[in-house]
């Protein structure tokens, strides 16, 4: 339609809806719509209702909203079931959910692109059977069996610093010339098509290695190091640690309160340093700068932490920010603060998710065992050998 004949038709049609229902209902020039039948929601729709009922819930603790992991969790899981009707052809309903279900479940997911992992498999199992739940409670044929379906729970240990390694991380120096050598190696050349372009292109450099890029890395891993360092003093995810601030740090003197944004709980954190955390030190190196956060922020972190863990040279497993925080969980038990304290600090709410922060630091382990043997040994006179 061009213009003039667009806006008769439009006038023609709202001449029409003006005249009432009755006398649409017995002109030809209105159509009815046509009656389709609509599908009944299949078990997939109800989780996506249910996944929407999630978004809007409010915690009864916290009075927030539920975390956007924990929803994004959820809906991974949705991903998970949608995946398994895809692959298998099986029509997912309330009532063939049952033992023989969970069996060929459970059999796609470790044989499939899901992964291996035994706590995976739990929480989606956890999260379906939530929605089962929640399905039973709005009366849909949902088949009981549900309730005894196993949502496995491994704990397989976490990797931590140990003490050694986590004084070796923080005396890590920048500024040598290995550290500047190493940085020359692995950040040598630039992109050939750049290369190419630097006759053409004013003041472009010839190499990432010289002297002003290979500074400018050297502070980026440095502070990598350091953003690492703030997960282990504070034993903070990394969400919470980009968002301190030095106002929370000053507010309380050597305690720094704060909630967590994954649990909506609040944070009891010491705030002081001793001979293995230095959080007070490493907030004060950048106060100087007069960011709104106790530390710059690092982009890329993951891909700095690699280099930082060569240089610390370690290569017991791979540095990751988690590590921070099971660092921190790790090395205060083994110093000897109370487990209730140590989760009043981090936010855990229960005793099954701190355990997953709790690392096994085999060498710490033994030690242990020696010093009791020690004391035992001199309390009851009794000559033990082969102890250090």
């Amino acid at each position: 339609m061009d213009k003039a004949q667009m806006g008769a038709e439009i006038a023609r049609r709202y001449a029409l809806l003006t005249i009432g229902e009755e006398a649409q209902a017995e002109s030809h020039e209105v159509l009815p719509l046509p009656e389709v039948e609509l599908a009944p929601p299949s078990l997939l729709d109800y989780y996506d209702q249910w996944l929407g009922e999630q978004t809007r819930k409010t915690s009864n603790q916290t009075g927030k909203g539920l975390s956007k992991s924990y929803l994004d969790s959820l809906a991974n899981s949705r991903a998970v079931l949608a995946d398994f009707t895809d692959q298998t052809g099986e029509l997912l309903t309330f009532q063939g959910v049952d033992h023989a279900w969970y069996s060929r479940f459970s059999e796609f997911f470790y044989k499939g692109e899901w992964g291996t992992s035994v706590n995976t498999f739990g929480k989606h199992m956890r999260h379906i059977k939530s929605f089962l739940a929640w399905a039973e409670d709005h009366e849909l044929p949902v088949n009981r069996k549900y309730r005894k379906f196993e949502a496995p729970d491994q704990y397989i240990g976490a990797d931590a610093l140990t003490q050694e390694e986590l004084l070796r991380l923080a005396a890590v120096d920048f500024r040598t010339e290995a550290a500047r050598a190493y940085v020359q190696e692995h950040f040598e050349s630039l992109n050939p098509a750049l290369r190419a372009q630097a006759d053409t292109k004013k003041a472009m450099r010839l190499s990432q290695a010289d002297p002003h890029r290979v500074a400018e890395r050297l502070r980026m891993l440095e502070w990598a190091r350091d953003k690492l360092l703030e997960c282990c003093y504070f034993g903070l995810r990394i969400s919470d640690a980009d968002k301190l601030s030095p106002r929370q740090v000053q507010a309380n003197g050597d305690l720094v309160r704060l909630r967590a944004t994954k649990t909506r709980k609040e944070c009891f954190i010491p705030y002081f340093d001793d001979d293995v955390f230095k959080p007070v030190a490493l907030v004060e190196k950048y106060a100087p700068l007069g960011l709104p956060t106790c530390l710059p922020v690092v982009n890329g972190l993951s891909d700095y932490l690699p280099h930082v863990q060569r240089l610390a040279g370690f290569t017991r497993f791979k540095l990751t920010s988690k590590v921070g925080r099971k660092t921190f969980v790790t090395l205060k038990i083994s110093q000897g603060v109370p487990r209730a304290q140590v989760m009043q600090a981090t936010g855990h709410r229960t005793e099954s998710s701190f355990n997953r922060y709790l690392g096994v630091v085999e060498l710490e382990l033994i030690e242990t065992f020696r010093k009791t043997a020690r004391t035992v040994a001199e309390n009851s006179g009794t000559k033990l050998h082969k102890v250090a």
